[in-house]
């Protein structure tokens, strides 16, 4: 039999997609991270707590890591909790607010789809649920004045539109969770916050590593057994810790600079789709949208089929839901907006990206449309 090593390396080729080509949801790793991430993964393999020299040093930089990190999330070290897996990001974060099968969970329609599982939970528990609509522009009204216990979900910038939403005004029996997986600015949390999570990958991070944010005067309580003095069970990987550092320090070096211009980019891109499709719908308005992400619907096409042609010219794209069960999933965000179903595109903005770039993308399209027809 041969090696795995043998197999899986003729299955996973280096990509031939240029970065400016590519317009597809996920980021490459930050470059310096990727620089270093071999040399993380050698040194890093030590039990930060034991007493040997190794571990010493192991744990000082894990120290030193954290600090960063928490600069750029703008809240303290003591609020930084570290899981290897964004699902158990989300499970911990939100379930630490909802140990109260009695109380209100509200949510809104646009929430990602782990969010939507757990209100479906809570009421299965005897809970009470509320979902709130959005209006066409993918705006919520988060303004939350309840006398009952209630755990309130909010997201900050929605991942498959762009569309930034206000902060929430609660009252003090209001526990609030704070998706910030795609915000930006990383630390524009609400006032009033109990927890929060991050995803590295937005800031061109490694996968396979979260971080939680767990106020110290809030309301979160561990879900779990009481093990020592732990908020959160499990381990993570420390050499995509430290690479995570990196990443979020070199991105935020960066960040100011390259969403002036990727805001310069999606108003381009706007102005060129209206201009050559015929009936396009795009979500949100451009002003109040984080512009890294766009999301449209073409009425009459096959998003399979458009991706597929798109492709062929070197072009990625994507369709469909950013967390739906398959790829092609219906966007239950463009759903909640009045959009139809189908037909749905997804275009992520990045600083590779050029007008040029755009033209070409636009003009890709509008034939993969027409071949399609």
């Amino acid at each position: 039999m041969r090696p795995f090593a043998g197999r899986f390396l003729r299955v996973l080729p280096i990509t031939d997609i240029a970065p400016e080509d590519d317009f597809q949801s996920e980021l490459p790793l930050e470059p310096m991270a990727r620089q270093h991430l071999a040399e993380l993964f050698d040194s890093a393999w030590f039990d930060p707590a034991k007493i040997h020299r190794n571990s010493a040093q192991l744990r000082n930089l894990i120290n030193q890591a954290k600090e960063s990190i928490v600069s750029h999330l703008g809240i303290a070290s003591s609020e930084l909790e570290v899981v290897g897996e964004l699902g158990f990001g989300f499970q911990t974060a939100l379930a630490g607010l909802l140990t109260d099968s009695k109380s209100k969970f509200i949510y809104s329609s646009v929430d990602r789809q782990v969010i939507h599982a757990f209100a479906r939970l809570h009421q299965a528990k005897g809970g009470k649920v509320l979902e709130l609509g959005v209006n066409s522009q993918g705006i919520i009204d988060y303004q939350v004045d309840s006398n009952e216990q209630t755990t309130l979900s909010f997201q900050a910038v929605n991942r498959e539109t762009g569309v930034i939403q206000q902060a929430p005004k609660t009252s003090s029996k209001t526990a609030v969770f704070a998706d910030m997986s795609s915000a930006y600015p990383l630390s524009n949390l609400p006032d009033s916050w109990d927890s929060a999570l991050w995803d590295p990958r937005y800031f061109g991070g490694p996968s396979g590593i979260a971080l939680i944010g767990i106020a110290n005067s809030g309301k979160w309580q561990n879900p779990g057994p009481a093990i020592d003095k732990r908020r959160v069970y499990g381990s993570f990987s420390k050499p995509l810790l430290l690479a995570t550092a990196v990443a979020l320090e070199n991105w935020s070096k960066r960040s100011r600079e390259d969403f002036v211009r990727l805001g310069e980019l999606n108003t381009f891109i706007r102005a060129e789709l209206s201009r050559q499709i015929e009936e396009i719908r795009i979500a949100g308005s451009g002003n109040d949208c984080d512009p890294r992400f766009l999301a449209f619907v073409i009425p009459n096409t096959h998003s399979e089929e458009v991706l597929r042609k798109v492709e062929a010219q070197g072009l990625l794209i994507d369709a469909g839901s950013a967390c739906g069960s398959g790829p092609l999933s219906p966007s239950h965000v463009l759903a909640a907006m009045g959009y139809s179903e189908h037909g749905n595109y997804r275009i992520t903005l990045k600083p590779a990206h050029s007008k040029e770039g755009l033209k070409n993308l636009v003009s890709v399209l509008v034939k993969g449309i027409a071949a399609g027809a």
